[in-house]
């Protein structure tokens, strides 16, 4: 629909303020209620005594009406309209004892009683009324990981949705400080992984475009490594930065249109979520158990690295006074990952055959002949020795300030910056055509000169970092409660090769050789026989002397991503005959934007001749790929039991390339029209209005929210 330019608000603008002035509508009868019955208020904090913080949704109830209340984030309380005369109220919080108090309330007064829970079943403190001597519980110790769990199972208790909220400190430390790796163990979780790192999150099978990611309620920035979806990828976003997770499953008003099974939000770490300073910090050193090496040894790179890296992380809470706070914490991690597989290619289970034809009346069979599941035969194989550090630095800081005793403003930045080196040797075996009756499940013999071998070489420098300021005032008082804030979230992703002085892909290989498995197994086959197809004689596939080159490859890629949004929500408590009843209104303008470009440039060889084989012979001697042996790295044993495998370097074919440019060929049309396609944009704007209505009933036993 359009509307006149005239039209001084929009219409979702309108709709917001008409919802506004209805509740206000609502709340005048009841203010003045509150008026005539000179009822009493009663406020405080409640503290976890064991660890010093201040629980957020402990529970205070006064024994014998309807009152219930849930702290907010700095452990506050208020009840309001607490019948004049003796009261016992009582605070409870999951895994810490629960405390009762008596409390004296006189009209229109405001009696503050803080409370400090400790273990449950400890002995009663004297005074109080207890009709059984128990004796004090013998506790052996607490941690920090039993201290989440109770937050965890605290916050899920009271929640209004179907929910799971995990504390940063409920699995202790995660290596390298991905945020991933803590999330794998919720419940209705799965992990996208990508180089053995965990990178995205599904949530109730639901695709990661529609899985939202936040911070403290603003969508963070990720500028992933392909395409322009909604996908947040979690290599840039740090752990040691975040206090909590929520994961909600059962999406509310408040919730982003694109959670279809769930979303996820991180909350950074409060200044008053305790009641005096604390600072925590580790250092650690991590290593696979694969390369404990003290020394250097090959890989990724050219040179020679470490496999065991230090690493250390602190942060640092300050309640300066009570009305100002702030915390900073910061990490450094570097984890050397391996990333060794295999792959197998079986005809017959999943993968195309290729039935026989007639021609000129005589049957032809197929390259790759047809087969029953039962009967599948192997046809390709390939072993990958991949190996990359990742560095993580991360920071964050957020500060309190309290305005009056109900207004809090409060600011966070989050910043994390990722790095990774990573080289991936992959050698391959292919058999393209196999004649009837010479496969089996345990041997397959390829067709004379019908196969070829190629030794690859994969390497890229990815980088990146993000960023997300916000900006929140909150309003927590006796009649509304009440949120405006605003964040901006920046994230960059860069893959590098040439200009970091090597190809992308740098390949070697040969054709016209015959390839045959034997003794196969469901992992590898126990043995590869390589041999030329015209003379026959053996070919040494783990050699470069028998490879030629190929070519090398190109594809830097480039990409950003702005977040950019506004919030505000306005909520009022009333009481119905008794019965606890609260509207939320609320609106948020999002604007999202997202840029991608890149190339991919191949640089095939030709030598000095100009003359492009796939076959070492006498009569070409200038495409061998010994002269681009990798020194280094094939001093290693591959994985899986093979041999030293000798791979192509990718350094060394680039600077043969500034040598001798002559010796390459480049289809420039391709590269341009490749750029072209991985030249992506995608921008948006979303408005949204809404109102919640809540209501608890049977003593908070049933909520209903609509």
């Amino acid at each position: 629909m359009d509307y006149p330019s005239a039209c001084p608000h929009p219409p979702s603008l309108r709709l917001l303020v008409r919802i506004v002035l209805l509740i206000a509508s609502l709340a005048l009868p009841s203010a003045a209620s509150a008026q005539t019955t000179a009822n009493g208020t009663i406020e405080g904090r409640v503290l976890n005594t064991r660890n010093g913080e201040f629980l957020e949704n402990a529970r205070i109830t006064i024994e014998g009406t309807a009152l219930v209340v849930l702290t907010d984030s700095t452990g506050q309380y208020r009840l309001l309209n607490v019948p004049v005369g003796v009261a016992k109220v009582r605070a409870f919080f999951t895994g810490l004892e629960v405390l009762t108090e008596t409390v004296v309330v006189t009209g229109g007064s405001v009696v503050q009683r803080d409370f400090n829970l400790g273990d449950a079943g400890k002995t009663p403190a004297a005074g109080k009324d207890s009709g059984t001597v128990k004796l004090a519980q013998f506790v052996v110790g607490a941690s920090k990981e039993m201290d989440g769990a109770a937050i965890a199972i605290n916050e899920q208790r009271f929640a209004s949705n179907m929910i799971n909220v995990v504390s940063a400190d409920e699995f202790g430390h995660v290596a390298e400080g991905n945020v991933g790796e803590f999330l794998k163990f919720v419940p209705g979780m799965a992990m996208d992984t990508g180089g053995g790192v965990s990178r995205s999150i599904s949530i109730g099978g639901a695709p990661p475009d529609n899985v939202p990611v936040s911070i403290g309620g603003f969508s963070v920035a990720s500028a992933t490594s392909g395409g322009a979806g909604r996908r947040v990828e979690l290599e840039q976003i740090s752990i040691n930065n975040i206090s909590r997770i929520e994961i909600y499953h059962s999406p509310t008003p408040e919730s982003p249109g694109s959670a279809l099974a769930g979303g996820v939000n991180m909350v950074p770490r409060g200044a008053f979520e305790r009641s005096k300073p604390q600072f925590n910090w580790s250092a650690f050193l991590m290593f696979r158990d694969a390369e404990k090496q003290l020394h250097k040894t090959p890989g990724p790179t050219r040179d020679e690295t470490y496999k065991i890296r230090p690493g250390f992380d602190f942060s640092y809470v300050v309640p300066v006074n009570q009305r100002f706070g702030f915390t900073v914490s910061g990490a450094n991690s570097s984890q050397y990952t391996l990333q060794d597989y295999f792959s197998n290619t079986w005809r017959g289970a999943g993968n195309t055959t290729s039935a026989p034809v007639v021609v000129a009346g005589v049957t032809v069979p197929g390259a790759l002949p047809d087969t029953s599941p039962d009967k599948p035969y192997l046809s390709n194989f390939s072993i990958s020795d991949g190996n990359f550090p990742s560095i993580r630095n991360s920071l964050g800081t957020t500060a309190d300030f309290k305005l009056t005793r109900n207004d809090m403003i409060s600011f966070s930045f989050q910043y994390a910056q990722f790095y990774s080196d990573f080289n991936n040797r992959t050698q391959t075996f292919n058999i393209a055509r196999v004649l009837p009756g010479q496969f089996d499940a345990r041997t397959v013999n390829g067709d004379v000169g019908q196969g070829s071998i190629l030794s690859n070489a994969g390497a890229a420098e990815k980088s990146g970092t993000t960023y997300t300021p916000s900006l929140i005032w909150r309003h927590n008082g006796p009649t509304w409660k009440a949120d405006f804030g605003g964040s901006y979230s920046h994230a960059t992703n860069h893959y590098r090769d040439i200009d970091k002085g090597y190809f992308r892909t740098t390949s070697a290989h040969r054709t016209d050789v015959t390839v045959a498995f034997n003794e196969i197994t469901a992992t590898r086959p126990g043995i590869i026989t390589v041999r030329d197809g015209g003379s026959g004689r053996l070919v040494d596939p783990y050699s470069l002397t028998d490879y030629v080159i190929n070519s090398g490859t190109s594809t830097p890629t480039e990409g950003a991503d702005l977040q950019r949004g506004l919030k505000a929500n306005l909520a009022r408590d009333f009481q119905v005959r008794g019965v606890p009843f609260t509207i939320k209104v609320g609106a948020a303008l999002q604007q999202w934007q997202r840029d991608m470009n890149g190339r991919s440039d191949t640089y095939s060889f030709v030598g000095a001749d100009k003359i492009r084989t796939t076959t070492p012979s006498a009569a070409v001697v200038d495409d061998g790929a010994a002269i681009i042996l990798d020194q280094g790295f094939s001093q290693r044993f591959a994985p899986w039991g093979f041999p030293r495998v000798q791979y192509p370097d990718g350094y060394a074919l680039w600077e043969l390339y500034n040598q001798h440019p002559e010796y390459f060929t480049r289809d420039l049309n391709a590269e341009y029209r490749n750029a072209v396609l991985r030249s992506k944009y995608a921008a948006e704007v979303v408005s949204a209005v809404y109102i919640r209505g809540d209501t608890s009933l049977f003593g908070g036993r049933l909520k209903l929210v609509g």
